[in-house]
């Protein structure tokens, strides 16, 4: 069965995104429109995977996160009924083997609403992200990542570089 990874734009994407490129992966996203890729794309997959290689280590950086760091979020998979969404939550919470956070997207989904609390496991975590604001660069952010290899690649050099993004890896 064909499913699709629903990636609703967070509050990353929406700072990523200039407004000159109508139509665009990225221009979806500052609008906090929707934006549906295959969990099957190369890119997407390539993306989940580094996130989970480094989720302990950005876990316990955020449990008790480091003075020249902020803006902790994670994206997590919501699910309702046979549909999956993938959100960002922020304000990061441990709350023993669950983490809660304030999800930051407008969903598509009416089972929850932008700004409410939300509780979910380790498990559900598909990608994570933070300011390094020593460097002046996103740490993480991977699915943006995987969306920017959908721009030509002129729109999605400059966004890296203009966030300090590391896509190439």
């Amino acid at each position: 069965m064909h499913r699709h990874v629903v990636l609703s734009g967070g509050l990353i994407i929406l700072l990523l995104s200039p407004p000159v490129f109508a139509d665009s992966f990225t221009d979806k996203a500052k609008k906090d429109r929707t934006v549906e890729i295959s969990d099957e794309d190369p890119a997407m997959q390539k993306a989940m995977e580094r996130a989970r290689v480094g989720l302990d280590e950005f876990l316990r950086k955020a449990g008790s996160p480091p003075p020249d760091t902020d803006h902790y979020s994670v994206k997590v998979r919501v699910s309702e009924g046979d549909s999956q969404e993938y959100l960002w939550v922020s304000n990061l919470k441990a709350q023993g083997d669950l983490w809660s956070g304030r999800i930051d997207n407008l969903p598509v989904m009416r089972s929850v609403k932008k700004g409410q609390s939300y509780s979910f496991a380790k498990t559900e975590i598909v990608d994570w992200t933070y300011m390094d604001k020593n460097k002046k660069r996103i740490v993480g952010n991977f699915t943006t990542c995987a969306l920017l290899t959908k721009e030509p690649p002129e729109v999605s050099q400059k966004i890296q570089r203009q966030y300090g993004l590391e896509c190439d890896r």
